[in-house]
Protein backbone atom coordinates (compact mmCIF):
# COMPACT_ATOMS: atom_id res chain seq x y z
CA UNK A 1 0.00 0.00 0.00
CA UNK A 2 1.19 3.51 -0.77
CA UNK A 3 0.16 6.52 1.34
CA UNK A 4 0.94 10.10 0.38
CA UNK A 5 1.31 12.19 3.54
CA UNK A 6 0.88 15.94 3.08
CA UNK A 7 0.42 18.69 5.64
CA UNK A 8 0.17 22.42 6.32
CA UNK A 9 -1.36 23.67 3.08
CA UNK A 10 -2.49 26.98 4.68
CA UNK A 11 -5.04 28.12 2.10
CA UNK A 12 -5.82 31.82 2.40
CA UNK A 13 -6.01 35.02 0.37
CA UNK A 14 -3.03 36.64 2.06
CA UNK A 15 0.68 35.88 2.12
CA UNK A 16 0.62 32.39 3.67
CA UNK A 17 -0.62 30.33 0.74
CA UNK A 18 1.56 29.77 -2.31
CA UNK A 19 -0.86 28.72 -5.04
CA UNK A 20 1.91 28.21 -7.61
CA UNK A 21 3.71 25.76 -5.34
CA UNK A 22 0.41 24.04 -4.56
CA UNK A 23 -0.29 23.47 -8.25
CA UNK A 24 3.21 22.04 -8.78
CA UNK A 25 2.86 19.87 -5.69
CA UNK A 26 -0.47 18.42 -6.83
CA UNK A 27 1.01 17.47 -10.20
CA UNK A 28 3.77 15.54 -8.43
CA UNK A 29 1.35 14.07 -5.91
CA UNK A 30 -1.00 12.78 -8.59
CA UNK A 31 1.89 10.97 -10.27
CA UNK A 32 2.67 8.93 -7.14
CA UNK A 33 -0.27 6.57 -7.75
CA UNK A 34 -1.04 6.52 -4.02
CA UNK A 35 -3.80 4.37 -2.57
CA UNK A 36 -4.54 6.99 0.07
CA UNK A 37 -3.71 10.67 0.68
CA UNK A 38 -3.55 11.69 4.33
CA UNK A 39 -3.60 15.40 5.18
CA UNK A 40 -2.43 16.05 8.73
CA UNK A 41 -4.05 19.43 9.24
CA UNK A 42 -3.74 23.16 8.67
CA UNK A 43 -5.67 23.29 5.44
CA UNK A 44 -6.42 26.95 6.26
CA UNK A 45 -4.58 29.80 7.96
CA UNK A 46 -7.29 31.54 10.02
CA UNK A 47 -10.12 28.98 9.94
CA UNK A 48 -12.30 31.42 7.99
CA UNK A 49 -15.25 30.41 5.83
CA UNK A 50 -13.59 31.85 2.72
CA UNK A 51 -10.46 29.77 3.41
CA UNK A 52 -12.47 26.59 3.93
CA UNK A 53 -14.20 27.19 0.60
CA UNK A 54 -10.83 27.75 -1.08
CA UNK A 55 -9.35 24.61 0.51
CA UNK A 56 -12.35 22.54 -0.59
CA UNK A 57 -11.91 23.70 -4.18
CA UNK A 58 -8.14 23.20 -4.22
CA UNK A 59 -8.38 19.66 -2.83
CA UNK A 60 -10.59 18.70 -5.78
CA UNK A 61 -7.39 18.79 -7.84
CA UNK A 62 -5.98 15.82 -5.88
CA UNK A 63 -6.72 12.40 -7.33
CA UNK A 64 -7.77 9.46 -5.21
CA UNK A 65 -9.10 8.92 -1.72
CA UNK A 66 -8.31 11.63 0.85
CA UNK A 67 -8.56 11.47 4.65
CA UNK A 68 -8.10 14.63 6.70
CA UNK A 69 -7.67 15.74 10.30
CA UNK A 70 -7.75 19.41 11.36
CA UNK A 71 -4.80 21.48 12.55
CA UNK A 72 -4.62 24.32 15.02
CA UNK A 73 -5.09 26.92 12.26
CA UNK A 74 -8.26 25.16 11.10
CA UNK A 75 -9.86 25.56 14.53
CA UNK A 76 -9.38 29.33 14.79
CA UNK A 77 -12.31 31.75 14.56
CA UNK A 78 -14.95 29.02 14.95
CA UNK A 79 -13.26 27.03 12.21
CA UNK A 80 -13.78 23.93 14.35
CA UNK A 81 -17.51 24.24 13.50
CA UNK A 82 -16.74 24.47 9.78
CA UNK A 83 -14.38 21.49 9.54
CA UNK A 84 -17.08 18.77 9.88
CA UNK A 85 -19.24 20.63 7.37
CA UNK A 86 -16.50 20.72 4.74
CA UNK A 87 -14.39 17.63 5.46
CA UNK A 88 -16.34 15.27 7.71
CA UNK A 89 -15.80 13.92 11.20
CA UNK A 90 -12.39 14.99 12.54
CA UNK A 91 -12.20 11.78 14.62
CA UNK A 92 -12.44 8.49 12.75
CA UNK A 93 -11.40 4.88 12.39
CA UNK A 94 -11.22 3.78 8.77
CA UNK A 95 -10.72 0.10 8.06
CA UNK A 96 -9.12 -0.89 4.78
CA UNK A 97 -8.13 -4.31 3.47
CA UNK A 98 -4.82 -4.50 5.33
CA UNK A 99 -4.97 -1.33 7.37
CA UNK A 100 -6.68 0.36 10.31
CA UNK A 101 -6.30 4.15 10.16
CA UNK A 102 -7.13 6.19 13.27
CA UNK A 103 -7.47 9.93 12.65
CA UNK A 104 -7.67 12.38 15.55
CA UNK A 105 -8.01 16.16 16.03
CA UNK A 106 -5.20 17.22 18.35
CA UNK A 107 -6.14 20.92 18.23
CA UNK A 108 -8.26 23.07 20.51
CA UNK A 109 -10.05 26.25 19.39
CA UNK A 110 -7.86 29.37 19.18
CA UNK A 111 -4.80 27.69 20.68
CA UNK A 112 -1.52 26.77 19.02
CA UNK A 113 -0.77 23.85 21.29
CA UNK A 114 -2.78 20.65 21.34
CA UNK A 115 -4.13 17.79 23.39
CA UNK A 116 -5.80 14.46 22.68
CA UNK A 117 -7.41 13.56 25.99
CA UNK A 118 -8.85 10.33 27.38
CA UNK A 119 -11.70 10.04 24.86
CA UNK A 120 -9.33 10.12 21.91
CA UNK A 121 -6.92 7.81 23.70
CA UNK A 122 -9.76 5.30 23.88
CA UNK A 123 -10.34 5.78 20.15
CA UNK A 124 -6.70 4.88 19.51
CA UNK A 125 -7.13 1.71 21.55
CA UNK A 126 -10.35 0.80 19.68
CA UNK A 127 -8.66 1.34 16.35
CA UNK A 128 -5.68 -0.87 17.05
CA UNK A 129 -5.94 -4.06 15.01
CA UNK A 130 -3.27 -6.63 15.63
CA UNK A 131 -2.51 -9.53 13.35
CA UNK A 132 -3.30 -9.12 9.67
CA UNK A 133 -4.12 -5.38 9.81
CA UNK A 134 -1.47 -2.71 10.34
CA UNK A 135 -2.51 0.27 12.50
CA UNK A 136 -1.68 3.87 11.62
CA UNK A 137 -2.49 6.82 13.88
CA UNK A 138 -2.57 10.33 12.43
CA UNK A 139 -3.03 13.79 13.98
CA UNK A 140 -1.66 17.31 13.50
CA UNK A 141 0.62 18.15 16.43
CA UNK A 142 3.94 16.46 16.98
CA UNK A 143 4.40 13.92 19.73
CA UNK A 144 8.12 14.48 20.30
CA UNK A 145 10.42 17.44 19.55
CA UNK A 146 11.25 17.91 15.86
CA UNK A 147 14.80 19.08 15.05
CA UNK A 148 15.29 22.17 12.87
CA UNK A 149 11.86 23.55 13.74
CA UNK A 150 12.65 26.21 16.31
CA UNK A 151 12.10 26.45 20.04
CA UNK A 152 9.86 23.68 21.33
CA UNK A 153 6.49 24.73 22.75
CA UNK A 154 3.69 22.94 20.88
CA UNK A 155 4.01 19.23 21.71
CA UNK A 156 0.59 17.97 22.73
CA UNK A 157 -0.03 18.46 26.45
CA UNK A 158 -0.64 14.77 27.08
CA UNK A 159 2.28 13.56 24.96
CA UNK A 160 3.51 11.18 27.67
CA UNK A 161 0.22 9.33 28.01
CA UNK A 162 -0.29 9.28 24.24
CA UNK A 163 3.19 7.95 23.58
CA UNK A 164 2.72 5.30 26.29
CA UNK A 165 -0.47 3.98 24.65
CA UNK A 166 1.17 3.89 21.23
CA UNK A 167 4.35 2.17 22.42
CA UNK A 168 2.60 -0.35 24.68
CA UNK A 169 0.37 -1.41 21.81
CA UNK A 170 3.28 -1.44 19.33
CA UNK A 171 1.51 0.83 16.85
CA UNK A 172 3.94 0.71 13.91
CA UNK A 173 3.32 4.15 12.39
CA UNK A 174 2.24 7.62 13.59
CA UNK A 175 1.84 10.48 11.09
CA UNK A 176 1.98 14.17 12.10
CA UNK A 177 2.63 17.67 10.74
CA UNK A 178 2.58 21.18 12.31
CA UNK A 179 6.28 22.08 12.29
CA UNK A 180 6.77 22.55 8.51
CA UNK A 181 9.78 20.21 8.57
CA UNK A 182 9.95 16.61 7.31
CA UNK A 183 11.30 14.23 9.93
CA UNK A 184 11.11 10.67 11.16
CA UNK A 185 12.48 8.57 14.00
CA UNK A 186 11.80 5.14 15.52
CA UNK A 187 11.04 4.69 19.22
CA UNK A 188 10.69 1.12 20.47
CA UNK A 189 8.60 -0.52 17.70
CA UNK A 190 6.94 2.65 16.43
CA UNK A 191 7.95 4.92 13.55
CA UNK A 192 7.04 8.59 14.13
CA UNK A 193 6.90 10.60 10.89
CA UNK A 194 6.33 14.31 10.31
CA UNK A 195 5.47 15.88 6.97
CA UNK A 196 6.80 19.30 5.98
CA UNK A 197 4.67 22.06 4.51
CA UNK A 198 2.95 21.40 1.19
CA UNK A 199 2.32 25.00 0.12
CA UNK A 200 2.80 27.49 2.96
CA UNK A 201 5.27 30.34 2.40
CA UNK A 202 6.51 29.98 5.98
CA UNK A 203 9.21 27.44 5.23
CA UNK A 204 12.31 26.82 7.35
CA UNK A 205 15.83 27.44 6.02
CA UNK A 206 16.42 25.19 2.99
CA UNK A 207 13.74 22.60 3.77
CA UNK A 208 11.31 24.26 1.38
CA UNK A 209 8.08 22.55 0.34
CA UNK A 210 7.82 18.78 0.67
CA UNK A 211 5.51 15.83 1.18
CA UNK A 212 6.10 12.20 2.11
CA UNK A 213 5.44 8.98 0.27
CA UNK A 214 5.04 6.00 2.58
CA UNK A 215 5.22 2.53 1.07
CA UNK A 216 4.00 -0.36 3.21
CA UNK A 217 4.34 -4.05 2.44
CA UNK A 218 4.30 -7.19 4.55
CA UNK A 219 7.83 -6.57 5.80
CA UNK A 220 8.76 -2.90 5.51
CA UNK A 221 7.68 0.69 5.88
CA UNK A 222 9.69 2.96 3.57
CA UNK A 223 9.45 6.76 3.80
CA UNK A 224 10.43 8.92 0.83
CA UNK A 225 10.55 12.72 1.01
CA UNK A 226 9.51 14.56 -2.16
CA UNK A 227 11.13 17.96 -2.73
CA UNK A 228 8.42 19.87 -4.58
CA UNK A 229 10.50 22.81 -5.79
CA UNK A 230 13.31 20.71 -7.22
CA UNK A 231 11.14 17.74 -8.23
CA UNK A 232 13.42 15.29 -6.43
CA UNK A 233 12.81 12.29 -4.22
CA UNK A 234 15.01 10.88 -1.49
CA UNK A 235 14.34 7.69 0.44
CA UNK A 236 14.88 8.65 4.07
CA UNK A 237 13.73 5.77 6.25
CA UNK A 238 13.30 2.04 5.99
CA UNK A 239 11.78 0.15 8.91
CA UNK A 240 11.52 -3.64 8.89
CA UNK A 241 8.32 -4.69 10.65
CA UNK A 242 9.49 -8.26 11.13
CA UNK A 243 12.82 -7.78 12.89
CA UNK A 244 12.71 -4.10 13.85
CA UNK A 245 15.77 -3.23 11.77
CA UNK A 246 15.81 0.47 10.95
CA UNK A 247 17.75 2.69 8.55
CA UNK A 248 17.45 6.46 8.79
CA UNK A 249 19.34 8.81 6.46
CA UNK A 250 18.70 11.71 8.81
CA UNK A 251 21.30 10.13 11.09
CA UNK A 252 23.14 7.87 8.65
CA UNK A 253 23.58 10.12 5.59
CA UNK A 254 25.88 7.70 3.79
CA UNK A 255 23.69 4.61 3.91
CA UNK A 256 21.74 3.50 0.86
CA UNK A 257 18.08 2.72 1.29
CA UNK A 258 16.62 0.49 -1.39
Amino acid sequence: MRIAHISDIHCNYGSDFNSKVFDSAVKLLNKTDSDLVFISGDLTTWGLLSEYKLAKEKLKEINGKIVIVPGNHDERNLGYKLFPEFFGDPSFIHIYKNLSFVGLPSSEPDKDDGRLGRRRHRLIERGIKKGKKLTIVGFHHHLIPVPNSGREKNIIEDAGETLDIILKNEVPLVLMGHRHVPYGVKIHKTLLVNAGTFSCNRTRAHFGHTFNIIDIDNENITVTVVDITNNKQKKMIKFNLENGHYKNRYYNPDIRIE
